[in-house]
């Protein structure tokens, strides 16, 4: 009888531990981002160095706009759709100040990329993409923007610092969000 009990505990905790696992590994696959995600989070940083390569002799970002970027074809690594530039999820990207893409001022030190057009899945997953050091040594910050207002996520603060974490992206990230990186 003592033998029999083991061995049924023994199947038990081994069926326990397989349910876990599988849970888990459900949990992971859908919280992780599609190929399409991570190609479009990568893009980001593709695209700034293009920018930065067109403007690395000049003094500022003066007169840096979407417009500008596709007739001077200063990003061949980025999709062109009806004369949009279009990022890996077929969503349009602006290029320039502010949530609009509005041409870069007179000594603009920094420039905006502008994903528009989320869904709430991707804004989350692109605000909170972790990117290398390398990349983000130049970022300044990352807004979440939706129907319900925008919250701006810095380096370095008490609140709304960057890296976004899920948990904020999430509280702010809602269908027809943009994500907008500010570079220098």
């Amino acid at each position: 009888m003592k033998l029999l009990k083991n061995v049924f505990n023994k199947q038990l905790l081994i069926i326990i531990s397989c349910m876990v696992a599988t849970i888990a590994i459900v949990i992971w696959w859908h919280t992780r981002p599609d190929t399409k995600t991570l190609k479009t989070a990568e893009q980001v940083f593709e695209i700034a160095d293009s920018v930065r390569k067109s403007y690395i002799n000049k003094p500022d970002y003066w007169g840096l706009n979407t417009d500008l970027a596709i007739s001077n074809n200063m990003l061949t690594n980025v999709f062109y759709k009806n004369n949009m530039l279009v990022n890996a999820l077929g969503k349009p990207i602006l290029i320039g100040q502010g949530e609009e893409g509005l041409p870069a001022m007179p000594g603009s030190k920094s420039f905006d990329i502008v994903f528009t057009e989320l869904s709430t899945e991707e804004c989350v997953a692109l605000a909170t993409y972790n990117h290398d050091l390398q990349n983000n040594l130049g970022l300044l910050q990352i807004t979440i923007v939706s129907g319900e207002g925008s919250q701006d996520f810095g380096w370095g603060r008490e609140e709304s610092r960057l890296p976004v974490s899920r948990t904020d992206a999430k509280k702010i990230c809602k269908n027809n969000s943009k994500v907008i990186w500010t570079l220098e």
